[in-house]
């Protein structure tokens, strides 16, 4: 077997085996829970989140996100993908799920997978336990402690409402959010994304390489949609990047009133 095909190989194991320990976890929480619960149970709920990604005036491509919800239990996974004008610069897809608990309204994440593919390089990631598990394309396997905190996309899309002061990870690396400001706004944007009355939370984010930036979301002060339905990164010297929840292809339900 030549170098090349051993190494599309183990990749391809490596992903199977994250994809199936991550189901793994899933199912062991769901038996435990199965034992434990009452008769009765709750009917799981599916919703599905769709956002456009924007760089300056440019369409640079989507998050497709699904989550699955069963009394405190939540399963969130997703693709990001670019496209339009961001494609001539570069090419990147990324799969995630996680894996977690409702503690008081806040996700709690027990396992965090992730897998990236450049076109060139292709990486799989696995946060569970007190481990971080990558396997990357003509590398070894690396494994690192899991950096305290639950997930960024768990804490970013489902926390319920502003954030106080909160380590969040990307399943490598921790992060610090720093609240600076709540107020109320009234957004306006174009017919297939809200507009209406929302809490805008202002951040900002410390890294481990000691730089900053600055995040604010958009929660609409509605019941419906429950989750942030604008999200504006902003980069010194570069372009903002912005996100917006596409309302004309939200489905699922709505939350709890």
């Amino acid at each position: 077997m030549s170098r090349t095909t051993a190494n599309a190989a183990r990749h391809v194991l490596c992903r199977c085996l994250s994809v199936a320990a991550l189901a793994a976890v899933a199912a062991a929480e769901g038996t435990a829970v199965a034992e434990e619960a009452a008769p009765a149970e709750a009917a799981a709920s599916t919703t599905e989140m769709h956002y456009d990604a924007q760089v300056a005036w440019f369409h640079a491509g989507t998050i497709e996100m699904t989550l699955q919800e069963h009394e405190d239990r939540y399963d969130l996974s997703g693709m990001v993908t670019t496209s339009g004008a961001m494609n001539r610069l570069f090419k990147w897809r990324g799969q995630f799920a996680a894996t977690g608990r409702f503690v008081e309204g806040m996700p709690r994440t027990n396992a965090y997978l992730l897998l990236e593919d450049d076109g060139a390089t292709r990486e799989v990631l696995l946060a569970f336990g007190d481990k971080t598990t990558i396997h990357a394309t003509d590398d070894e396997s690396e494994e690192l402690p899991i950096p305290p905190g639950s997930d960024l996309m768990s804490i970013m899309f489902l926390a319920p409402h502003c954030l106080g002061t909160t380590t969040v990870h990307d399943g490598e690396d921790a992060y610090t959010i720093v609240p600076e400001r709540t107020s109320e706004r009234k957004l306006n944007q174009r017919s297939r994304y809200y507009s209406g009355p929302t809490v805008r939370c202002d951040y900002r984010f410390r890294y481990v390489d000691g730089s900053t930036r600055r995040v604010s979301v958009w929660m609409a002060d509605a019941r419906s949609p429950r989750f942030p339905v604008r999200i504006q990164i902003r980069v010194p010297l570069l372009p903002d990047g912005i996100l917006r929840m596409r309302i004309d292809r939200a489905s699922g339900s709505p939350g709890p009133p």
